[in-house]
């Protein structure tokens, strides 16, 4: 048996999988379906996708990127990049501090966990001053008398919303409205009245309250990402990885509750077992329509909401703004700022970054662009001679995805393992604790892998 495996998907999920399982043995192939897939009944169909430009604004390339986050408590992520040896310019790869506009000119960060490593994690709240002290006391109080020993994680916390939660420590509108919902829509990608419960329990508990080096941010240029994928694509080459990029459809035969081959193009390939790595709605529509019908796995997948954002890239000349990452309670989820990788002159790239569908819908272009603006102005206080005019401006479309965590949204996220007997997922939307994010892509290539070669052997015994 030649342990053929076909992945499915070319970003860093397929590729982190396709590196696991290639020490495992097996022998890899990969169908690159990065570009834009448009639906067409039980296929996908491979194009290439561009991004439009306004007369105003430069054309986006490769060089502009939403800036990449990582935190201390990613650590499969850490151990994927140790292991890696990859070495990101420590100049481009700082410890940031999360803070928080106060919808004024000031921002407010939270205490640095260097500075309270001696200090139980709720005490650092004490000395937050972006709560009233009264919503201090209350959260403590509460969480101090809930939380010891994991027993605020109920059952159906999943079902609850974080803002109930909220509500029952008697955190004020204010305090709602301008810490908490900032953070939900930083962590958990929509607001609190949609929130899992137990989501938001979870990633503040790793990134607040267990130790202090969870809570350091790194920032760090999106195009590092790229840095990463290709990285692995070369060592997979290498080792006679075969990549196909297909420009034509891909198409599943599938025959009693297996799939027996991949048609891409005019190529058919027969493997053993595959992977997929695509988006919940993707996956579906390749899927026979007897499967979806068979099994409430695949039905459970039209619940996962796939989302994109927007963000608007300013690049101001002759400035030096020290990196941030700053929580926002207006049309923008949370702006970045960091100095120009790719330049040898004195430069900052600030970058605001929105979720929300309605606002990108509902505003122009124009509209965002002067609101971006004026919020960067509030915040960094420029001086008089810096204009919007006199700065390159960028929008980056379709940012994403992002796969929001709603309550009662865990209990429709999939094992890798799946009712057609060799078929897996590795995507970041797969059975976590965690939500969706950078560390989740690399946890599921990784449980993708073991549960493959697991299935693989008990099939030999």
């Amino acid at each position: 048996m030649t342990r053929h495996v076909l992945i499915i998907g070319h970003n860093l999920t397929a590729l982190v999988t396709a590196y696991r399982l290639l020490h495992r043995g097996f022998h890899i192939s990969i169908a690159d379906t990065s570009q834009k897939l448009p639906l067409s009944g039980n296929s996908i169909t491979t194009q290439a996708s561009g991004i439009v430009s306004e007369s105003q604004i430069s054309s986006t390339d490769q060089n502009h990127s939403v800036p990449l986050i990582l935190h201390g408590f990613y650590r499969a992520t850490w151990v994927l990049l140790q292991e890696l040896s990859i070495v990101w310019p420590i100049s481009q790869t700082q410890s940031v501090d999360l803070k928080f506009g106060t919808g004024g000119d000031q921002t407010i960060a939270l205490p640095k966990p260097s500075q309270l490593s001696w200090a139980h994690p709720l005490a650092r709240l004490t000395f937050f001053k972006a709560l009233p002290w009264t919503d201090r006391w209350n959260i403590i109080n509460f969480i101090e008398k809930e939380w010891e020993e994991n027993r605020l994680r109920q059952p159906n916390s999943d079902t609850d919303s974080a803002e109930s939660f909220l509500i029952a420590t008697k955190q004020s509108d204010h305090s709602r409205s301008h810490f908490w919902n900032p953070l939900s829509r930083f962590f958990l990608q929509c607001d609190l009245p949609e929130a899992s419960l137990a989501a938001f329990h979870e990633v503040l508990s790793r990134y607040w309250f267990k130790q202090a080096s969870n809570a350091t941010n790194f920032l760090t240029p999106g195009q590092y990402l790229n840095t990463l994928k290709a990285e692995l694509l070369k060592r997979l080459l290498d080792k006679g990885v075969k990549v196909y990029h297909p420009n034509a459809t891909l198409l599943l035969h599938t025959k009693a509750e297996r799939i027996q081959s991949v048609q891409l193009g005019n190529d058919q390939i027969t493997a053993q077992a595959y992977v997929s790595t695509l988006g919940p709605h993707n996956l579906v529509s390749l899927l026979p329509e007897r499967e979806l019908a068979r099994n409430a796995y695949f039905s459970d997948l039209a619940h996962i909401q796939e989302h994109y954002g927007l963000a608007i890239q300013f690049t101001l000349h002759d400035i030096h703004f020290p990196p941030r990452i700053i929580l926002h309670a207006g049309l923008f989820d949370w702006i970045t700022n960091q100095t120009n990788s790719d330049s040898h002159k004195k430069e900052t790239v600030i970058t605001c970054m929105t979720l929300r569908n309605t606002i990108i819908q509902e505003h122009s272009e124009d509209s965002l662009i002067s609101q971006a603006w004026a919020c960067i102005q509030n915040i960094f206080n420029l001086r008089p001679t810096q204009t919007q005019q006199s700065s390159d401006i960028h929008i980056l479309r379709r940012v994403g995805p992002y796969f929001p965590s709603y309550r009662g949204i865990r209990g429709h996220r999939p094992l890798p393992t799946t009712p057609i007997a060799n078929l897996f997922l590795a995507c970041p939307w797969t059975a976590n604790n965690l939500p969706p994010s950078l560390e989740t892509e690399i946890t599921s290539a990784n449980a993708c892998a073991s549960a493959l070669a697991e299935t693989f052997h008990a099939n030999l015994n």
